[in-house]
């Protein structure tokens, strides 16, 4: 992942925040790979660019993503995860993700556990980070398997949001990412990834009525389940009133 490195740094040293412009990459493909021009410059126009060809900020993050791709496609192993620790991380106070090969354990002992022999598979992560669970399960999957499985995921970090969406299309997998809480059941935004032999992965957003029946907020079309209820904050713990403390018991 080093020249993916080089590339990031380059940016910092322009006087940016690490965790910025890790997060403004991260956005940057993600509107790419969607054909969002409008959002694309958005970000991109808080950058200066006024460096010569090739050495301009939109240079090294076009770059990077090269980079990315071909890293995947020859380890076939995901580097936004580990990425994201590097740079971004300890702007929140330290947000580290499952070790892929603690998720590599976990996708090989639990894989055969309920998966019928035919029917759709759905593989729900409810704190998704960057999907790296998800695509540890995919990798024990046979080809006809994850062409039946359905991949969704959550997170309450927008930028994690992206990478599990990101990830889904990067690895060819049908899956929903979708930004918000699983604990509040809250729905901000979603997006789809489609899976496809022939073209590769693809992105588009995904309407959040959609994904709140996804989560079961939403009761399907004929179905008699009542929608989950969503949890009343819990009262703040009553505090004890302060009194001094006795060295001996009467």
């Amino acid at each position: 992942m080093n020249p993916i490195r080089k590339n990031l740094e380059a940016v910092i040293r322009k006087g940016y925040q690490p965790h910025k412009v890790y997060e403004d990459w991260i956005g940057l493909m993600f509107h790419a790979f969607q054909r969002d021009d409008a959002h694309y410059l958005e970000i991109m126009r808080q950058y200066r660019n006024d460096a010569p060809h090739g050495q301009r900020e939109a240079d090294y993050f076009a770059a990077a993503t090269a980079d990315a791709l071909e890293y995947m496609a020859e380890t076939n192993r995901e580097c936004l995860g580990p990425l994201f620790e590097e740079f971004a991380a300890s702007h929140y106070q330290g947000q580290f993700f499952t070790p892929w090969g603690v998720c590599r354990m976990i996708a090989k002992t639990t894989h055969d556990e309920g998966v019928k022999p035919d029917g759709q598979i759905s593989i729900c992560d409810p704190a998704s980070g960057a999907g790296t669970m998800m695509i540890a399960f995919a990798k024990e999957q046979t080809c006809a398997e994850a062409n039946r499985t359905l991949y969704v995921g959550i997170d309450v970090n927008l930028t994690c949001a992206r990478m599990t969406a990101l990830n889904l299309m990067f690895f060819n997998l049908n899956g929903v990412s979708i930004w918000g809480n699983s604990l509040s059941l809250e729905v901000r935004s979603a997006w789809q990834t489609h899976r496809s032999l022939a073209w590769g992965g693809a992105l588009s957003p995904y309407p959040v009525e959609k994904a709140k029946k996804l989560l079961g907020l939403i009761p399907h079309e004929n179905s008699t389940a009542q929608p989950r209820a969503m949890l009343p904050p819990a009262p703040p713990p009553a505090r004890a009133k302060p009194s001094q403390l006795s060295l001996f018991s009467m």
